[in-house]
């Protein structure tokens, strides 16, 4: 197809109409089901561009993702060069940008694609502050655009780890109080009190200051809870986008442990700097860490990042629920975090995933993974009083998660919680059989009865010497990590695209 590839050379043409147009008759063909995908999509030994400067520098080259000591064909050269003038037009003016993006989200589910656009470190490092911009009206598609991204393994440590520079603006009326310096694109706005030292002298009255990084998964987080507030849906709200494809981005984020640990970390309110208790524990890192809880006061301290996912298990856009709920569901997998996810709100583990073996707060997920199984079936007082608090006296047209497979996995999270006997202990005071029995009496899938019934006999078994110390491990390898399914934007509906259902594996979602 010669008269498609003919117009890669328009993508890059200071003529914005040229691009426009050059663009509108390429995006069509960028699904996964286009005949023509092909053209986009360059081979998986394609050098990348860092391999190439390494090696100008005297080094080896390639790194981990490959490509070095290859040499770039023509071919490779002119796709390799189109991905990235598609990324240089998502900064440009709302409708190339928003084509240059959907492109770039149904391209990048193939590892050939992403490794190229995950290279380039300051493209990143906007992406990311463009998403957290709360006047960026595109971040719904960036939000994909990382989902996408962090869906392949091997790129995930650098995307999660990644830092980005804000100024703060502590005394600002306008929100939010910190300026993203790197998301500047044509089709957001810039923060009204913010002042570029190179060319204005600071407003002293929002308290400008000096710029630094911070961690850019804290800034999604901020978005992704900004996304769900009251008014965004209307444009009247805290920010322009919902951003909802975030939660399949923290997904992604705790399938490695390495990378799951940053859930885990307390941090203060963003962008404060990152700051962490004070209390450690000299205990052996190797020793499992269902340790024992320690009763402290709860003075006001930082907080890990999942505890400002736990809400949205009820939320109603699916692709919130499924995300939130598989990272929790990921972050069961590792027994020696059980303690963690069902600490009370007086509560302060010895967390040794964070690496540092520290004594914090942990994140109570039972509410946000009971609370999709319940419907409006009333308990007896003395049982509801096991229930934990904000489960008790619901309305009596309170619904269940309709979704099955939603439902399967707060199912599969209480699965997890009960191969330790911390999680088993902690489940029975607080009325999770109760919950359970209830779903049993109008569950009709088949799977999710039956794992059911495995929980009741875990729950309702007796426990001796020998279950005290039982990891019950098969439950364990019987589950893979939730990682968020990579998205595609249908050619006949490139301007509106629409959500992609949470899967447990990497199939791709064609909408």
């Amino acid at each position: 197809m010669a008269s498609l590839t003919d117009l890669f050379e328009f993508l890059s043409s200071p003529n914005p109409s040229a691009r426009q147009i050059a663009l509108q008759n390429l995006v069509g063909h960028t699904p996964n089901t286009a005949a023509q995908r092909h053209i986009f999509v360059p081979s998986i030994l394609a050098p990348l561009a860092s391999a190439g400067q390494a090696q100008s520098n005297g080094a080896s080259g390639g790194g981990l993702l490959g490509g070095g000591g290859w040499k770039m064909t023509e071919d490779d050269g002119r796709k390799v060069q189109g991905i990235r003038d598609l990324m240089g037009m998502c900064r440009d003016q709302g409708v190339i940008a928003h084509d240059a993006l959907s492109a770039l989200i149904n391209l990048s589910d193939s590892f050939a694609v992403a490794r190229h656009i995950a290279d380039d470190r300051d493209y990143l490092v906007w992406l990311v502050s463009y998403t957290a911009n709360p006047t960026s009206p595109l971040s719904p598609l960036t939000s994909m655009l990382l989902s996408n991204l962090t869906s392949h393994t091997a790129l995930l440590p650098s995307l999660a780890s990644l830092t980005i520079p804000v100024v703060p603006l502590p005394q600002s009326k306008t929100y939010p109080p910190y300026y993203l310096t790197a998301s500047a694109s044509a089709s957001s706005f810039r923060h009204p009190d913010f002042r570029d030292r190179m060319l204005n002298q600071p407003d002293a009255g929002v308290g400008q200051g000096e710029e630094v990084e911070v961690e850019g998964l804290r800034a999604l987080v901020q978005a992704f809870e900004d996304g769900a507030g009251e008014g965004v849906v209307k444009g009247t709200g805290k920010r322009k986008g919902e951003c909802h494809f975030l939660a399949s981005v923290f997904a992604n984020v705790s399938t490695l442990p390495a990378t799951r640990s940053l859930l885990l970390t307390p941090y203060s309110p963003f962008p404060n700097p990152s700051t962490f208790p004070t209390t450690s524990t000299t205990a052996d890192a190797s020793t499992p860490s269902d340790a024992d809880m320690v009763d402290a006061p709860a003075p006001v301290e930082p907080e890990p990042l999942l505890s400002k996912l736990t809400p949205h298990t009820s939320h109603p856009d699916i692709i919130r629920r499924g995300g939130c709920l598989g990272a929790i569901k990921n972050i069961a997998l590792d027994r020696g975090c059980h303690a963690f996810l069902l600490a009370g709100e007086g509560d302060r583990v010895r967390l040794e995933r964070t690496g540092a073996g520290l004594i914090v707060r942990g994140v109570d997920v039972l509410p946000a993974v009971l609370g999709p199984l319940m419907g409006g079936e009333e308990y007896d007082m003395e049982d509801m009083e096991q229930l934990p608090v904000t489960l008790q006296f619901l309305p009596p047209d309170k619904q269940r998660e309709q979704d099955s497979v939603l439902r399967m996995m707060c199912v599969e999270i209480l699965l997890l919680l009960s191969t330790s006997y911390t999680g088993r202990e902690t489940l029975r005071k607080r009325g999770a059989y109760l919950v359970v029995r209830e779903l049993h009496k109008v569950e009709k899938e088949r799977n999710i009865v039956d794992a059911i019934e495995r929980l009741v006999g875990l729950l309702q078994g007796d426990e001796g010497r020998e279950t005290k110390d039982d990891l019950v491990e098969e439950l364990v390898k019987d589950h893979a990590p939730v990682r968020a399914g990579t998205v595609n934007v249908a050619a006949e509906d490139v301007s509106a695209p629409q959500a992609a259902a949470i899967g447990e594996d990497e199939d791709v979602v064609e909408v």
